[in-house]
């Protein structure tokens, strides 16, 4: 149960433990129906872990290897950006521009950057640099004040008995990681899976501010999981608070912003499927669930018709929550999906998005295409 960062630096992918494996599919798969046809837009890619579709194209990065790619009909995907190390992703567009993070730090004391940058998908022009989201986070902290662990033990002799590798209680703590972005005609949305917040970024001022901090999410702990967690008995019963980790951010109608929600802590299972739908007011900063059940929601997608389709990474599957629902059917299986875009009543996925650490197995990431009606 101790907070995963999400760095995406090798060997640690999305700061989840790979270890355990991946976890089993969750309850979303009740109502399956037959899936759907695919096609495959380009293949060979390493953790394409974000993805963006407009007008002008798609847009997929590579983040491990810090890419930015233009998938093109023929051939080989286009190098439209390379970090040259760090981390790249979180894009998206708006009109003509691209826009996407790059960053990395914040463990064994490296400094932490995440830049939210801008490229002109036509010019080509050298690389705009907007805002350091990671130094918003340093100095603001939003879920500062938020306690997470066992927020309501009051015992401290109880939490002295918890294992080391178990952070007993806590605030939240200084990270940033920007995984997704939404653009408009005035701000950047990120959605920080290190400061579990939705920030908001002036594209003229260049301001960043806080939109909202997503709720903690809660566990009650069983006697089972206790005992195989080495977790003293004074324990049982309590509930472990998690930290939400939003890992997209996409436009719904009237202000609202639809995110994705992924818990720090073991993803194999053990404490249920944990991953949660969200929607949030850009304005008010007002959150409300939609939907929970999820294995490893790492990205969505919200249809003309309104219907919410989530990748869900340990599930290996996209699930679809039909408007006006609030359970989950399975969409398409598919291994390791990362990152979701509709366009013209296509939808674009990202599989295999998880590589091979071995080292023994080229890139096998995908980008697949699948007509929606």
């Amino acid at each position: 149960m101790k907070r995963h960062k999400l760095y995406l630096a090798l060997p640690l992918v999305l700061g989840l433990s790979l270890s355990t494996g991946l976890a089993p599919a969750s309850s979303a798969d009740r109502n399956s129906t037959k899936s759907p046809a695919t096609a495959t837009a380009a293949d060979g890619l390493l953790s394409p872990l974000s993805l963006a579709a407009g007008r002008h194209g798609l847009f997929v990065t590579q983040n491990f290897a810090g890419l930015l790619n233009k998938v093109r009909s023929h051939g080989d995907p286009k190098v439209l950006y390379s970090s040259g190390g760090p981390e790249v992703g979180s894009v998206s567009l708006y009109k003509d521009t691209v826009y996407f993070s790059e960053g990395g730090g914040g463990v064994d004391g490296q400094p932490n950057m995440q830049w939210i940058t801008s490229l002109d998908n036509h010019r080509m022009a050298t690389p705009n640099k907007i805002a350091d989201v990671a130094a918003y986070e340093a100095k603001r902290n939003p879920d500062g004040q938020v306690t997470y662990g066992f927020r309501d033990v009051r015992d401290q002799q109880c939490l002295d008995r918890i294992p080391e590798g178990i952070q007993a209680k806590y605030k939240g703590q200084v990270d940033s990681h920007a995984y997704a972005t939404a653009a408009n005609k005035s701000s950047i949305y990120v959605a920080d899976a290190g400061a579990n917040a939705i920030l908001k970024v002036d594209k003229r001022s260049k301001r960043v501010s806080t939109v909202a901090v997503l709720p903690a999410v809660s566990v009650r702990v069983s006697a089972v999981q206790a005992a195989g967690m080495g977790l003293p008995d004074c324990v049982v019963g309590e509930r472990y608070y998690l930290e939400p980790v939003p890992t997209d951010v996409e436009f719904g109608k009237h202000g609202w912003l639809y995110v994705t929600s992924l818990p720090g802590g073991p993803e194999d299972g053990s404490l249920g499927a944990l991953g949660r739908v969200f929607k949030v007011h850009s304005e008010s900063g007002k959150v409300v669930q939609l939907a929970s059940g999820f294995s490893g929601a790492t990205n969505l997608a919200v249809s003309s018709r309104g219907d919410i389709y989530v990748a869900e990474m340990f599930g290996n599957k996209i699930s679809v929550v039909k408007k006006g629902h609030h359970k989950a059917r399975t969409f398409l299986e598919t291994s390791t999906p990362g990152a979701l875009e509709i366009y013209e009543d296509r939808l674009y996925a990202t599989t295999h998005a998880l590589p091979d650490f071995s080292g023994q197995a080229p890139p096998a990431g995908k980008l697949i295409k699948i007509k929606l009606r």
